[in-house]
């Protein structure tokens, strides 16, 4: 199986944020003229280390910002309940999604 692009950015005032990135669309760019959407997984932002599923699991439940490129990542965090599938664009195959996890 394939593993993940994962890198993590330490936010302003605490927190951290992962970018993670199915392995198979790194390096993909996607467009939707009509809707003015563009999607580009670049390997200077998405490119971090390559992990597998176990440590994959981790970056999800720890991380306060997520940035999910890809339908495995994807899927994941729906079944695990961190994303609406609703809340996916869809463009040119490639799914993606922001979550930013609030508490209250």
């Amino acid at each position: 199986m394939r593993g993940f692009y994962v890198r993590v950015f330490e936010l302003p005032g605490g927190g951290v944020m992962a970018s993670i990135v199915d392995e198979e669309v790194l390096g993909v760019r996607v467009c939707d003229s009509g809707r003015g959407v563009v999607i580009d997984v670049s390997r200077e932002f998405y490119g971090g280390d390559l992990v597998g599923e176990e440590e994959v699991l981790r970056y999800l439940e720890d991380s306060d910002v997520l940035i999910l490129v890809g339908s495995r990542i994807v899927g994941m965090a729906v079944e695990r309940g961190l994303v609406n599938p609703d809340a996916v664009l869809r463009v040119g195959g490639i799914e993606y999604v922001q979550v930013v996890k609030v508490l209250y």
